[in-house]
């Protein structure tokens, strides 16, 4: 295609025109003319853009809420809550995903787009609830005490409990408007060359974590250090970089990870926290703020009701490249021994203790 025949088509179909153009010119087509990009700078640009057109009242159509995602797909969780916001508004609310928010090369990418959604360049996003702590919220960390939540029943009886918005509430400090926390699976120590079984495999070990000041300090009292890696250093030979990483069983085919996994060890379930910015969710008329409600207790319901068979999927999604290993019970006990001082710390805490306390109670009923 010459350059007259691909600006006649960019002007008559430019869905056509960013099908047909060559891969190199496609690459500087999105770059430059992608209205949110990864730049801080178009975030803000396009955000106000939103916000300018909103503030005319002029509308065809559903309402469409941006939802800003690190990675480059959607969670099933989000594409299940984008379904319920469909159902729940009949039609006139709509999710859009903005997709690969952040660069691939970035080390924190869910503080980032969590943050990003606090100073309204998007209206929704999520972070694992880990990341909170490390932008000065710790009311969620308590849903990572190592050993408390580890197994799924105990996850399920605290996910139900009214506690949940009370630790979302704290939110509001960072702009934001906690909708609802989402279970997972439950993330075991891998490592690509060691075994990871008693406190002499963990000395000296360097092992990847996601933001996260209880994964941190939980390494730390294990003897090992924790790294943060990004999406790009996690997509070639992480093993140069790191010993080693807690995962769930279900990711290790996407990373075509190749080692072992403790699977008796489970340190921490995975749970993601979904938000909205406190400027959109006040704008919103009041209906509409229930039907986002209304979707994000749906999309519970969803993700509990899933959780019921994941130990059998957590056992079928060991591929034949890793290979399950079991820590014996003198490991187990040292190593809980070892991370007793993690809980201890979040006791301490007078934004997390009160948090702590519940959960013990509900895990202990459980």
């Amino acid at each position: 295609m010459n350059w007259g025949s691909a600006a006649h088509l960019l002007v008559k179909d430019p869905r056509e025109f960013a099908r047909r153009v060559p891969p190199a010119l496609t690459s500087r087509w999105h770059t430059v003319w992608d209205p949110v990009g990864c730049s801080e700078r178009r975030r803000d640009l396009s955000a106000r853009a939103v916000w300018a057109r909103r503030s005319l009242g002029a509308r065809r159509g559903p309402l469409v809420l941006r939802l800003a995602n690190a990675h480059r797909t959607p969670l099933p969780e989000l594409e299940w809550f984008a379904e319920e916001v469909d159902r729940a508004s009949a039609g006139t609310l709509r999710i859009g995903f903005v997709h690969g928010w952040t660069t691939l090369d970035h080390p924190t990418e869910e503080t980032a787009t969590v943050a990003a959604v606090g100073r309204d360049q998007a209206d929704l996003g999520w972070a694992g609830t880990r990341a909170f702590g490390c932008l000065g919220v710790r009311s969620l960390d308590p849903l990572q005490t190592p050993f408390l939540l580890e197994d799924y029943a105990a996850l399920d009886a605290v996910l139900r409990d009214d506690v949940m918005s009370e630790m979302l509430a704290p939110l509001d400090r960072l702009g934001l408007v906690g909708l609802v926390v989402l279970p997972g699976a439950q993330r075991k120590p891998f490592a690509f060359a060691r075994r990871l079984l008693g406190l002499r495999d963990y000395e000296g070990a360097k092992l990847r974590i996601h933001e996260s000041l209880v994964a941190d300090a939980t390494y730390q009292a294990l003897g090992a250090e924790a790294v943060t890696l990004s999406a790009k250093q996690m997509r070639s030979r992480p093993d140069l970089a790191v010993d080693g990483l807690d995962l769930q069983t279900e990711a290790l085919a996407a990373w075509r990870l190749r080692g072992s996994i403790t699977f008796n060890v489970n340190l921490w379930p995975r749970t993601l926290a979904l938000v909205a910015s406190r400027k959109t969710y006040e704008w919103l008329a009041p209906a509409q703020r229930e039907m986002l409600h209304a979707a994000s207790a749906a999309t519970l319901a969803r993700a509990l009701e899933r959780l019921v068979d994941q130990e059998q999927r957590d056992r079928e999604a060991v591929p034949p490249e890793v290979t399950p290993v079991y820590a014996d019970d003198d490991e187990l006990i040292k190593i809980r021994e070892s991370t007793a001082s993690v809980r201890e710390g979040l006791r301490a805490d007078p934004e997390t203790r009160p948090f702590l306390e519940r959960l013990e109670v509900l895990a202990g009923r459980a």
